[in-house]
């Protein structure tokens, strides 16, 4: 199918379109090849149910061409649709120059983690060389943080695209698979200096707790949360209401 769309393209279309069909390696591997073998001087990728806006490119190429050349990215806001219907319009934190890494992949008001965000300059993702292909998750993020050491982005609140949201991803399916992929990713950042050491401890504990909340929706075992919650609260005591909440009664049901 993908062959076939990408073919109809090639034989109308003035623009030079490569497709090439390798051995699947992840999302990662398949990226690191599209830089490879792209011949543009910026780059954006694009998932399957995303959905870009017209000349989403072209506006980003002319602020692009405004800056200097130690910008990597030009990040957008995007619209996201749901299964139901709704949709809601993402708020990025604007900026221009150096990130504040701490608000990477923080959701609404935060700086996107997400890939499609980002139109990139092709040399700032091969002075990194790509993607680190050994995560399985959180892997944007890694990419980004890694760029964000040595060059600069430019944030705006203008919509680029359209996310529809789907219900049945693989890391919904298991909650330990999400939880684990973002403990790996975690630990590189870590040991890459990515993130401030209060930032990552601070993930961490929201791993856990976002691990318990999947429990708890899930209708699990207390003594399965159990630990987890125990682990969080280790990590960075409660620091809020519901947080205290949580603290004190797993104290009281752990002794059932």
């Amino acid at each position: 199918m993908a062959e076939t769309l990408a073919n109809s393209f090639i034989s109308t279309s003035d623009i030079p379109i490569i497709y090439k069909k390798k051995e699947n390696g992840g999302p990662s591997s398949a990226r690191n090849l599209g830089i490879k073998i792209a011949k543009g001087e910026y780059i954006l990728f694009l998932d399957s149910d995303d959905e870009l806006l017209g000349e989403s490119l072209e506006w980003r190429q002319d602020i692009f061409e405004s800056l200097g050349k130690d910008y990597a990215s030009i990040y957008c806001s995007k619209i996201e649709y749901f299964i139901n219907k709704s949709k809601a319009e993402e708020q990025v934190f604007e900026t221009n120059g150096w990130l504040n890494v701490c608000l990477v992949g923080r959701g609404n008001n935060g700086i996107p983690g997400q890939i499609t965000n980002h139109l990139f300059r092709k040399d700032a993702l091969i002075e990194v060389n790509g993607y680190n292909e050994s995560l399985k998750f959180n892997e944007d993020f890694e990419l980004i943080l890694r760029i964000a050491k040595s060059w600069k982005f430019y944030g705006i609140n203008r919509v680029g695209f359209i996310q529809h949201i789907r219900e049945d991803s693989w890391s919904k399916t298991n909650p330990y698979l999400s939880y684990a992929g973002v403990e790996d990713f975690l630990e590189t950042a870590l040991s890459q200096e990515l993130l401030p050491l209060i930032e990552i401890k601070l993930r961490r504990k929201e791993n856990r707790l976002s691990l318990v909340k999947k429990f708890l929706i899930q209708r699990t075992k207390w003594k399965v949360a159990a630990p987890y919650i125990d682990e969080a609260f280790d990590i960075i005591g409660p620091q809020n209401i519901k947080e205290s909440i949580l603290f004190f009664l797993n104290k009281i049901l752990k002794k059932f």
